[in-house]
């Protein structure tokens, strides 16, 4: 995987990213943003779900842009706890359908925690994607009537331990969801996924060069 540290503005904000691509392989590839969980549980770019989920990612063929939110690392600005943070989230995903070397039509975007938070309650800002997976997201973020209805390929992983989002009602909310929607519950896992990274990262990349390829 050739890593690359880059910058981009948000609503004039600059932001710190690392954008990768897989090696050995010429011509334009599909690519994933992913949006890290919240900096006050230890949230940023690398955060080992979030680097697990790129090297995955790139084991794949896949291009990956993890960044981190306003406030958060070296990039300008305040955290706003989930109020601006979608302007970032989908500059990102801008920012990785022109890069050079990337297929535009062949994108995806994850969220993690807040990070899923973050694109499920700013839904319709994503239509770039192509698939979505998140991470841990909130029961009241998979309530999102947008989300529910939509026609993509999209897949949420719970923790089986999870107290902070449970899985079983995150899994009573998909139920009305329309197909086609995945639903994975990591046993044993809480909402830090800490012990379970490889296989999640695993199970998401996995989804996401399905759905793009």
């Amino acid at each position: 995987m050739r890593q690359s540290a880059i910058s981009f503005q948000s609503k004039r904000l600059e932001l710190e990213g690392i954008i990768s691509f897989p090696d050995d392989i010429s011509g334009d590839v599909p690519a994933v943003a992913v949006c890290h969980s919240h900096p006050m549980l230890g949230g940023n770019f690398s955060d080992p779900v979030v680097v697990e989920i790129c090297q995955a990612a790139s084991d794949l063929g896949l291009a990956t842009l993890r960044f981190n939110f306003r406030g958060v690392g070296d990039s300008q600005g305040e955290f706003t706890n989930g109020k601006k943070e979608h302007h970032d989230a989908k500059t990102a995903l801008d920012v990785l359908r022109r890069w050079p070397g990337v297929d535009g039509k062949h994108l995806a975007i994850v969220g993690y925690s807040l990070g899923a938070a973050v694109v499920l309650d700013s839904f319709k800002l994503f239509k770039h994607a192509r698939a979505l997976a998140f991470v841990a997201p909130t029961v009241k973020s998979v309530k999102n009537r947008k989300f529910k209805n939509d026609k993509r390929p999209r897949l949420i992983i719970a923790g089986g331990n999870d107290r902070v989002a449970s899985s079983v009602e995150i899994q009573r909310e998909l139920d009305e969801a329309r197909q086609p929607v995945r639903f994975t519950e990591v046993a044993g896992a809480d909402h830090s996924m800490r012990g379970h990274e490889t296989k999640i990262a695993r199970i998401v990349a996995e989804f996401i060069s399905e759905s793009l390829n």
